[in-house]
């Protein structure tokens, strides 16, 4: 089973994408007993080394992350700690944590060298941080402040204390994740419909923006639960639903069982697959109305019957939630069909459909559905520059990007965001004068840094995208503060404009100069073909080795004239000339128009030849972005190609 998202491909989605996963914690159970009832009191020995994945509670060995020190402080995985003593977990606002033992709480921040020991504050030299999706934290001020004591001999470390404190009435068990909610036994979700027993040997260790995802892992992170939805367009058959299960394995597991279970009136596909890394997984299917559940166990072992502890669980799996039963914990991440989406990275807090989703390999945060996209960027703020300015610029760029056929309804307004006055730049635009696109750049300055945030959706005659950004706009939220501290000096994409390097082949003799502002995707220049994206379109150079200007020619015209994707795209050459290149070499130019492709464009052709070496340079720019500026921005640069040898 992958501990990552699921790849999505719906039709008519506007992008495919991986939801990213970033770590959160479950809450665990804070101590509760009464006063007039005996205590038991157990001794814990906890023994680890720094730099050493092995950890041993009471001579029961486990692996975690390895402790490491930093400024001279031990840091160690919290769950080994939390896990070892019986402690309370609770976590707000993803960096805040909150530890209770007996009479003891210690109150720590994620990021922030600052601790609070029963409200007394302390100064650490090392501040918690999560590392590979785990919170590793300062080692002594915990096991101080739960009455331990500390042994180290070199890198080793032995820590002995006491569990915490329970009542002869309790059951001994005080290591599941529910926090401070007594009586809670099942965990389900509210706007998912589903519940099942709490994994009470376990973690929550991950779960994703809109909750469609959810696992909970031991201390020792050699088992786990998980649970998947995914809301389709269509019945599934029962291989297919094995087929959605299956499309969960790594790359080196295999499936070793397969078959239809029936757990009370429900029916399951069940699978049981074995990993060659030494993992068994059960994954359980189902498929109500038109959404899909997936309950799923793992465990690393040397045989399947391991798995067998996961199965009161796994039968206990419900699509269905009921409110009024006091003894469900809901975990659900979606308010009133929005669910509030965070990126610690940059301080950012965001209120989104709960059918939007983030974009997992943008650098900077973004998220998606299939009608929209928001994206939020940070960079400097050059001296004595403003929002106002920076906005004032943009729409000059964007109306020398665009024929005016294609741009419509631009305006300039204000909006008063969480962090401030906005100036705000709205417009709509098409590719192809039938579906237009609405959007919104939001631009605000603090301090040192600027940000920009774009919002666009497909118009469909209603006021849907509309209201949409409205809300987006009143709920966003940057820690301007974080952001101070953490974001130095931060150029952004307009320094480029006017910056060209030279790029040159040693082994086909020439150069070119590029803006610097052009994205590489094939840049060897010493390989046979070259390929940059540009903001309207592509740029591309090709050498062909005893290859003549009129055999090439030839051959695209016949390309052009025959292949089924050229008549899909309406392919026709407007045009054929002979002009020059850079320093007055003869090229025969061809111009073909696509009118009909996904996106309308048109493809300029320059072909040249020496010494038995056709040279190809080519540019294709969208029809909405065929403007004087943008052909003279390229022309530019192909008047810049030079033979070098």
């Amino acid at each position: 089973m992958k501990s990552r998202e699921r790849k999505i491909n719906l039709k008519n989605k506007l992008l495919a994408l991986l939801i990213t996963a970033c770590m959160i914690f479950a809450l665990m159970p804070a101590v509760a007993g009464a006063s007039d009832m005996p205590v038991e009191v157990k001794s814990v020995e906890i023994k680890l080394a720094i730099g050493s994945p092995t950890l041993t509670v009471n001579g029961t060995t486990s692996t975690i992350q390895k402790p490491y020190k930093q400024n001279g402080t031990t840091m160690v995985p919290l769950s080994v700690i939390t896990k070892a003593f019986g402690a309370g977990l609770k976590l707000e606002n993803n960096k805040i944590i909150t530890l209770s033992y007996n009479k003891t709480t210690v109150v720590l921040t994620i990021g922030s060298k600052s601790v609070k020991v029963n409200g007394s504050p302390i100064t650490l030299t090392a501040e918690p941080k999560i590392v590979n999706n785990v919170t590793m934290v300062p080692l002594r001020v915990i096991v101080s402040a739960f009455g331990a004591t500390l042994a180290l001999n070199g890198n080793a470390i032995t820590i002995k204390g006491f569990k915490v404190a329970t009542t002869a009435a309790s059951t001994g068990n005080n290591t599941g994740g529910i926090n401070s909610d007594a009586g809670k036994t099942q965990v389900g979700d509210s706007y998912y419909n589903w519940s099942m027993k709490y994994p009470s040997d376990l973690v929550m260790t991950y779960q994703n923006d809109n909750g469609t995802i959810t696992e909970w892992s031991s201390v020792a992170e050699d088992s786990k639960i998980a649970i998947f939805i995914e809301d389709v367009d269509q019945a599934y058959s029962h291989e297919e639903l094995r087929d959605y299960a299956a499309d969960y394995f790594a790359s080196d597991e295999f499936a070793v069982e397969k078959k239809t279970v029936t757990i009370g009136n429900l029916s399951f596909e069940k699978i049981i697959s074995k990993s060659r890394s030494g993992w068994y997984y059960e994954y359980r299917v189902i498929q109500v109305d038109n959404r899909i559940y997936m309950a799923a166990s793992g465990v690393k072992s040397e045989n399947k019957d391991k798995l067998n502890g996961f199965q009161d669980i796994l039968n206990s799996f419900k699509p269905s939630f009921a409110k009024s039963d006091i003894s469900l914990k809901d975990i659900t991440k979606v308010q009133n069909g929005n669910l509030t989406v965070t990126d610690k990275d940059y301080g950012l807090s965001v209120k989104l459909p709960v059918d939007w989703v983030r974009v997992k390999d943008a650098s900077f945060p973004m998220f998606a559905n299939k009608n929209g996209l928001m994206s939020v960027q940070i960079s400097s703020l050059k001296e004595n520059d403003t929002a106002a300015d920076w906005m004032h610029r943009m729409r000059q760029k964007l109306e020398n990007s665009f024929l005016p056929d294609y741009l419509r309804n631009v305006s300039e307004s204000s909006m008063t965001l969480a962090d401030g006055q906005a100036q705000v730049l709205g417009f709509e635009y098409s590719y192809d004068k039938k579906v237009w696109y609405k959007e919104y750049d939001v631009f605000f300055a603090v301090a040192k840094h600027k940000y920009e945030l774009d919002y666009l959706y497909v118009q469909d005659g209603t006021a849907k995208g509309e209201s949409l950004f409205t809300s987006i706009a009143s709920s966003i939220d940057i820690d301007t503060n974080f952001v101070e501290s953490n974001f130095s000096d931060l150029d952004d994409a307009e320094h480029l404009a006017d910056l060209t390097v030279t790029k040159t082949s040693k082994k086909y003799g020439y150069s070119i100069g590029l803006p610097e502002s052009w994205h590489g995707v094939d840049k060897d220049f010493e390989e046979d073909s070259v390929f940059y994206t540009i903001p309207f379109g592509s740029v591309g150079i090709d050498t062909f080795e005893e290859t003549s200007t009129s055999d090439y020619i030839n051959m695209l015209r016949n390309f052009i004239n025959s292949d089924d994707n050229m008549k899909k795209a309406g392919a026709v050459i407007k045009e054929t000339t002979t002009t020059t290149v850079g320093s007055g070499i003869s090229a025969t130019k061809i111009v073909v128009d696509f009118p009909t492709d996904t996106v309308p464009s048109t493809t300029i052709f320059y072909i040249f030849e020496k010494n038995g070496t056709t040279y190809l340079i080519n540019y294709t720019v969208n029809q909405s972005n065929n403007t004087d500026s943008n052909r003279a921005a390229v022309e530019k640069v192909i008047g810049s190609f030079t033979f070098t040898s």
